[in-house]
């Protein structure tokens, strides 16, 4: 399993791991959030997961895990996808397993293939959302989700209890 900032910096490696140790059993996915969880819930964890309200994109690296604090603005017809599928090297004839659940287009090596008449191939379906930034937020209330982020994470649900309507507006 990857250490360190692996997490953060190639997430679907980890994922790839969880799924090639668990195979097409359903519970890789639930073991894979059960990790995500956990490393969000250490010390200054949310500190770490960059922002793509405050870090250009051109600092961030290519499928790195990230934060994105947003509106739904639409949502869009469910869209199917391979979440589980096989390719085959065209030269040894070995069949490899892969996962699609988080990823936008099937992945295979030089001299792969995709198998789409495997019967191991598993297709699934998503629920696609447009997000943007919250229109019109001004300045004070992102300093205000700034400290809400990284000082009252441990309370916010207490908070939310008592002063639901503010913590509404904040956490939009």
């Amino acid at each position: 399993m990857p250490c360190g900032e692996d997490w953060l910096s190639h997430p679907l490696g980890i994922v790839q791991g969880f799924f090639a140790q668990n195979g097409v059993n359903p519970d890789w996915e639930k073991k894979v959030i059960e990790y995500f969880k956990g490393k969000l819930k250490e010390n200054n964890a949310p500190k770490w997961v960059p922002s793509l309200n405050e870090v250009p994109l051109h600092y961030l690296k290519p499928n790195s895990f990230v934060k994105f604090r947003c509106m739904i603005q639409d949502m869009f017809d469910p869209e199917f996808y391979m979440g589980v599928y096989e390719t085959v090297n065209q030269n040894t004839k070995a069949r490899v397993l892969h996962f699609g659940k988080y990823r936008d287009i099937a992945e295979c090596g030089p001299q792969q293939e995709v198998d789409l008449n495997s019967p191991r191939t598993t297709t699934l379906e998503r629920q696609t959302f447009y997000c943007v930034p919250v229109p019109g937020e001004s300045v004070w209330v992102k300093e205000i989700s700034f400290i809400w982020t990284f000082f009252c994470n441990k309370w916010f649900l207490i908070i939310c209890l008592i002063e639901k309507p503010i913590i509404w507006i904040l956490s939009l």
